[in-house]
């Protein structure tokens, strides 16, 4: 749990995951690729290369990658559902100062209030040119916010209520005072002035950390398990030493955007993926190399928590395919094709499993409670590959606040490393 929990505390936006990764997988001995230059790669080669700054890609070449290598991609998103700032946020009141914010995702609302929340982000500074502006990562270093609750004294009706007006009950409180700016507070923690400052792209992340709980301490509550339980599972797997087959490119792809729906830049509803593998396939192989070759060979698994079974809400779970919490990897189907897995790639996971010994479950949303899309029919629509969709379960997903078996996360990244290795 060490790596999940480092993941956590240092993964409070889409930038600062993929700041992690990097940090990590250079002390594994990976080498910086850039999109820019030509790819030369070798066999047994490691790699990762960073894409537009909240997305990335990192990989391994087999000993003996042929002229028609495989792929097998394990795929994870790095965002979560939080309340993005808007430019000039600030709302000055009398003598206080809020700040001006959205939601992103579909995130539970009332479990953000009333929580110690920090400010992070991207910072945009000029650089050498018009077109290549500067951009530093920031992060405050206690909180910076909050949305303070009315007193139930004051509406007896707030029990009852559902959503939020945001744009009124949302509003975090940044100051006592009208006077505040939030971005020379930013400023002078980074060292520049105020007005060096071109743009900003920042949210709030709920500072409280993950914590072990239970009589026996089974469970974790963390924030943002959604989805950097998938990530930090993605990157132990990738940093393992254990060889991958001959002939294969085991691939770690993390995209940013999918809890608004992954049709951007760095999503995986792009042709990002496909790019990605036709540039690796060329280096190999040569120009002869084609994508459309290999495809049938390969394999995509998407990561993404799963719905658990909630002991207080029984009837909300499938009658006959329930994820129990502390039964171990999900592997999640849908008739909608909410999730990418067949009969064919549930037999191919379900296989891995019981090799390596590793429990797992299948997940099925009960009929009339669709629950929500994920990465793995996506990249498929964009190059047909086998796809599995696999996840552990999570009780109180989108809260500010969820919670996850830890044995589950193992079994979890025991099955990703096993997909990477497997020779058979």
């Amino acid at each position: 749990m060490e790596q999940l929990f480092k993941m956590i505390k240092a993964g409070v936006t889409p930038s600062h995951v993929m700041a992690h990764c990097r940090d990590e997988l250079q002390k594994c001995g990976f080498e910086e690729l850039k999109l820019e230059d030509e790819w030369e790669l070798q066999p047994e080669g490691k790699y990762f290369v960073s894409l537009f700054g909240t997305a990335g890609f990192a990989f391994r070449v087999g000993k003996n990658p042929g002229s028609t290598p495989c792929f097998r991609i394990a795929m994870a998103h790095a965002d979560h559902p939080c309340l993005k700032l808007k430019p000039d946020p600030e709302l000055r009141g009398k003598y206080s100062t809020g700040l001006n914010a959205e939601l992103y995702g579909g995130l539970y609302q009332k479990s953000w209030l009333d929580r110690p929340l920090g400010v992070a982000g991207r910072i945009v500074t000029a650089g050498h040119s018009v077109f290549h502006p500067v951009t530093r990562l920031y992060r405050s270093e206690r909180p910076l916010c909050i949305i303070p609750s009315l007193a139930i004294h004051m509406d007896r009706g707030l029990n009852e209520k559902g959503a939020l007006d945001v744009a009124k009950e949302m509003v975090p409180v940044a100051a006592l005072t009208e006077q505040a700016d939030l971005l020379r507070k930013v400023a002078e923690q980074l060292g520049v002035n105020r007005e060096e400052i071109l743009d900003a792209d920042l949210q709030l992340f709920n500072m409280d950390e993950p914590i072990l709980v239970g009589l026996d301490s089974s469970m974790l509550s963390s924030p943002r398990l959604d989805n950097l339980s998938s990530v930090s599972g993605l990157l132990e797997a990738m940093g393992k030493d254990d060889p991958v087959p001959d002939r294969t490119v085991a691939g770690m792809a993390v995209f940013d955007h999918e809890e608004v729906g992954s049709r951007t830049l760095q999503g995986a509803d792009s042709g990002l993926l496909a790019m990605l593998l036709e540039r690796i396939g060329k280096a190999l192989c040569g120009p002869s190399f084609s994508i459309s070759r290999v495809l049938a060979d390969s394999f995509l698994l998407s990561a993404d928590v799963a719905h658990g079974y909630h002991p207080n809400y029984a009837e909300k779970s499938d009658a006959t395919n329930r994820a129990f919490l502390g039964q171990g990897v999900c592997v999640k189907r849908s008739v909608p094709q909410k999730y990418g897995t067949t009969a064919e790639t549930a037999a191919v996971v379900g296989q891995l499993c019981k090799r390596a010994g590793i429990p797992y479950t299948i997940a099925v949303n009960k009929t009339g409670i669709p629950g929500g899309s994920t990465l793995g029919p996506l990249a498929a629509a964009h190059m047909p590959v086998p796809c599995a969709d696999v996840g552990i379960p999570v009780l109180a997903m989108h809260s500010a606040l969820e919670l996850c078996a830890v044995k589950d996360y193992d079994a979890f990244r025991r099955l990703v490393a096993a997909f990477f290795t497997r020779t058979d």
